[in-house]
C-alpha cells in the first residue's frame, strides 16, 4: 500500500511486485515485530501516547509473533507495512503513530542485525559440532601413517589425525573472524530515523537494551546506509566455505582409485546411470563447489554496495537476501560435512605404501647433519642421489658404497640403516618440533584445540543467553506488565 505524498497517481500493481521484498521479508519477520513493540515502549517511555494504548498495541504485536501476518499481498511494499497496517486495524491510535521517530531505513538495519546475530549464533554452534567432529576424527587417527603433499606430489609421511587437525585448526581460526561480525553487527541503529536522526525524543539506549544489543550506532547516516557488516559476515562465510571446500578437494583426490587412501563411505556416495562399478564421492563434490556459489554471492553483495552514495536507496534491500542465502548454502554444507567426518576409513597399506622410501628421504640428509656435521647442502645432495635410486629400483649396498665414495663421505651408514631412516613410523616419531606431525605431539595439540573449542562454546552459549533473555522479555512484555500492575 504506498504511501502518495506528492504523488497523485495509484502506484502500479507490476511495479509494486517488481519492487517489493515480501517475498524474501520472512526471514526478518520475528525481527520486524520486535523491532515494533520496542518502538512503542520508546514512544510511551518518551510520554508521546498513553500506556493503556502501548500495552494493547504490544499484546497485538505479540500475538502476531504466535501467528504472523501474510506476506502474500502485492499491493504491500514490504513487511514493514504489512505490519503497520495490521496494527492499524486493531489499534489505529498507535498504528497511526508507528512512524513517528522511526523509518522504515533505521527499523530494517535494526532487523537485519537482529536475525543476523541470531543466525550467526546457529552458525557458530554449528561451527564447532563440525569442528568437534573432526577433533574426535583427528585423536583416533593420530598413529594412522598418511602422506601429505606438497605439489599433489609426496612430500613427507605423516598421520591422517595430523591432516585433520590441520583442518580444525583452520576452522577455529576462522570463527575468531565470525565473532568479529557478531560484534559488528551488537550495534542498534533503530532511532536513527530515516537518515539524520529525529527530533522526537527517543532514548536509544533503551530501546538496544530491550533489543539486546550492547551499544548503540553512533552517526545515523552510517547505520541507515552502510551494509559494511554484511560485507564483513559474507566474508567470512566465505572463508569457512574455502576450508571446507579444501577438505573436501581433498576427499576427493585420496578417495579415487589412483590414489585410494581413503574409503569413502558408501552412504554418501552415489554411482552412475550406466558404470555400475563406480562408486562417486558425491557429497564432498557438492561441498567443495559451495565456494564458487559463496563467492558469487560476496561479489554481487559488493558490487551493489559499491556503487552506492550515502543515504538510504532501494538498492541495499536486494542485498539482504544474499546473506540469508549464504547462511542456508553453509548450514546444510556444514550438516551434511558433520555427518561424513566419523565415516571416513583410511586405507592403512595403501597410505603406508605412499609414504614408504623415498618419501621419508629428509629425514636422511637431517640425520647425515646432525650426527656426522655434514653441511645440510651436501647431505641433501646425497640423499637426493640416494632418492633416484630408490625410484629406479637399484639401490643395494655396493651402490650405496659407491655413493658415499662419490661424495667423499666415510659416514659408517649400511643400507638397512639407512632404510630404517626412511621408515614411516620412525619418521612420524622422530619429529620434534610443536605443530609437526608426531603422533604424541597431534594428541597434545588436539587435546588444546579442544579447550580452545570449550571456550568457543562458552562464548556462542553467554551470547545466546544473553539475547534470548533480552527477547524473550520483549516477547512477554504485557504478562510483565499485568505483573507489575496487579502489585
Amino acid at each position: 500500500m504506498h504511501r502518495r505524498g506528492r504523488i497523485e497517481h495509484e502506484f502500479d500493481i507490476d511495479a509494486a511486485k517488481y519492487t517489493s521484498s515480501l517475498h524474501f521479508d520472512k526471514e526478518i519477520l520475528e525481527s520486524v515485530i520486535l523491532v515494533n513493540i520496542a518502538h512503542v515502549r520508546l514512544l510511551e517511555k518518551a510520554g508521546i501516547i498513553p500506556s493503556e494504548l502501548a500495552e494493547k498495541a504490544e499484546r497485538y504485536l505479540q500475538e502476531m509473533l504466535a501467528k504472523p501476518p501474510s506476506l502474500d499481498d502485492p499491493r504491500y511494499e514490504d513487511v514493514h507495512m504489512v505490519i503497520e497496517a495490521e496494527l492499524t486495524k486493531y489499534v489505529p491510535q498507535i498504528g497511526a503513530s508507528l512512524a513517528l521517530g522511526k523509518s522504515r531505513n533505521d527499523a530494517v538495519v535494526t532487523a537485519i542485525k537482529l536475525r543476523l546475530k541470531e543466525r550467526l549464533l546457529s552458525f557458530h554452534k554449528n561451527c564447532l559440532t563440525f569442528c568437534d567432529a573432526v577433533l574426535r576424527k583427528a585423536l583416533a587417527e593420530s598413529e594412522t601413517i598418511f602422506p601429505v603433499y606438497t605439489h599433489l606430489q609426496r612430500a613427507a609421511p605423516a598421520t591422517f589425525g595430523f591432516v585433520m587437525h590441520s583442518y580444525a585448526v583452520r576452522l577455529i581460526k576462522a570463527l575468531q573472524h565470525l565473532k568479529v561480525v557478531y560484534e559488528l553487527s551488537d550495534e542498534s541503529p533503530l532511532g536513527s530515523a530515516a537518515v539524520a536522526g529525529t527530533s522526537v525524543p527517543l532514548d536509544r539506549e533503551y530501546s538496544a537494551s530491550l533489543l539486546g544489543f550492547s551499544r548503540i550506532s553512533q552517526n545515523a547516516l552510517e547505520s541507515t546506509t552502510s551494509r559494511d557488516f554484511i560485507i564483513a559476515a559474507l566474508s567470512c562465510l566465505t572463508l569457512i566455505a574455502l576450508i571446507l571446500s579444501s577438505l573436501s578437494e581433498e576427499l576427493v583426490i585420496f578417495s579415487s582409485e589412483e590414489f585410494a587412501l581413503i574409503e569413502f563411505p558408501e552412504e554418501f556416495s552415489a554411482t552412475s546411470s550406466i558404470m555400475p562399478q563406480k562408486r562417486n564421492p558425491v557429497v564432498v563434490e557438492i561441498s567443495r563447489t559451495k565456494l564458487a556459489e559463496l563467492l558469487g554471492l560476496l561479489t554481487s553483495t559488493t558490487v551493489m554496495a559499491a556503487r552506492q552514495a550515502s543515504g538510504y536507496s532501494l538498492d541495499l534491500q536486494q542485498i539482504t537476501p544474499k546473506l540469508w542465502q549464504a547462511l542456508e548454502i553453509m548450514e546444510e554444507t556444514l550438516h551434511m560435512m558433520t555427518k561424513l567426518i566419523p565415516s571416513l576409513k583410511i586405507n592403512k597399506d595403501r597410505c603406508m605404501a605412499a609414504c614408504s622410501p623415498p618419501t621419508g628421504i629428509v629425514e636422511v640428509a637431517n640425520y647425515l647433519s646432525l650426527k656426522h656435521k655434514i653441511p645440510f647442502r651436501d647431505a641433501h645432495a646425497f640423499a637426493g642421489r640416494i632418492s633416484r635410486l630408490l625410484y629406479e629400483g637399484g639401490l643395494n649396498e655396493n651402490l650405496l658404497q659407491k655413493t658415499k665414495a662419490e661424495f667423499n663421505t666415510n659416514i659408517p651408514l649400511t643400507l638397512d640403516e639407512l632404510m630404517n631412516l626412511m621408515e614411516p613410523k620412525r619418521v612420524v616419531h622422530s619429529y620434534m618440533t610443536v605443530g609437526s606431525a608426531n603422533p604424541e605431539l597431534v594428541r597434545h595439540a588436539v587435546k588444546d584445540s579442544m579447550m580452545n573449542l570449550e571456550e568457543e562454546k562458552r562464548w556462542v552459549r553467554n551470547k545466546m543467553v544473553n539475547l534470548e533473555y533480552a527477547l524473550n522479555k520483549l516477547k512477554g512484555q504485557s504478562c510483565l506488565r499485568k505483573t507489575n500492575n496487579s502489585k
